[in-house]
């Protein structure tokens, strides 16, 4: 396996976490052989993509992805959900397959929820908690429609705490205020949301930290059981 990471080096590390606790494995050698690229001098996805300043971004990821398909990775995972804006790009200049985080999260949150239908025939909605990049380009809105589900994103003022708590809390290694992430929570529950979804590896750090209950799906989790799928594992 091979892993674009760094972005940031915290959630890179729980992700290699994640898929060593997570691969059925009795001895070392039942383990997956992985090449982490810890690329920590990535340029900001979301300022990035609010700049319209994408380019550099694709160049780096695309020589990334090139590197590790030739040093004999079978597949790429990318733990970062707003750097999935290039990706579909990226992967059409590899010849081995970069797992889309995205699509695989809204398809564990649909496996979740069972049909997508509520008790009076409604869509059943899914809060999405991720950065502004993310949230801007409609990235989860967009794979959670295809679910046949109803993605709610938070209210403005809430969405600036959630970039607290991302950028401010777990990238700069500080406490998080838990009544940042209750006002996003609460807001969720109160538009009615069945569960809501960490499409944010700062938030899937988060999670695992505050030992946050299955409401909340974690969009790295399905990212590392894809990996291990491919990986024969």
């Amino acid at each position: 396996m091979g892993v674009i990471g760094g972005m940031g080096p915290l959630a890179t590390n729980v992700f290699y976490d994640m898929v060593i606790e997570k691969t059925e494995a009795e001895r070392d050698q039942d383990h997956i052989n992985m090449i982490i690229l810890s690329h920590a001098t990535m340029p900001d996805r979301t300022a990035a993509i609010k700049e319209g300043k994408t380019d550099e971004i694709f160049e780096k990821l695309l020589k990334d992805a090139r590197f590790l398909e030739e040093s004999g990775a079978c597949c790429i995972a990318v733990p970062c959900n707003t750097s999935h804006y290039v990706l579909g790009w990226v992967q059409e200049n590899v010849n081995i397959p970069i797992i889309n985080m995205i699509d695989e999260a809204a398809l564990m949150v649909k496996e979740d929820v069972g049909s997508g239908i509520g008790k009076y025939g409604e869509k059943v909605k899914i809060g999405v908690m991720a950065t502004d990049g993310t949230i801007e380009m409609g990235l989860y809105q967009k794979a959670l429609k295809a679910q046949g589900l109803e993605p709610v994103v938070p209210s403005s003022e809430n969405q600036k705490k959630v970039m607290k708590i991302i950028y401010e809390g777990v990238k700069k290694g500080q406490p998080v205020k838990p009544e940042d992430f209750k006002a996003v929570a609460d807001e969720f529950k109160e538009k009615g949301c069945a569960k809501a979804l960490m499409a944010c590896t700062e938030l899937s750090v988060y999670k695992i930290k505050e030992g946050l209950d299955d409401y909340y799906i974690d969009a790295m989790e399905a990212l590392a059981k894809k990996a291990i799928e491919i990986c024969g594992k």
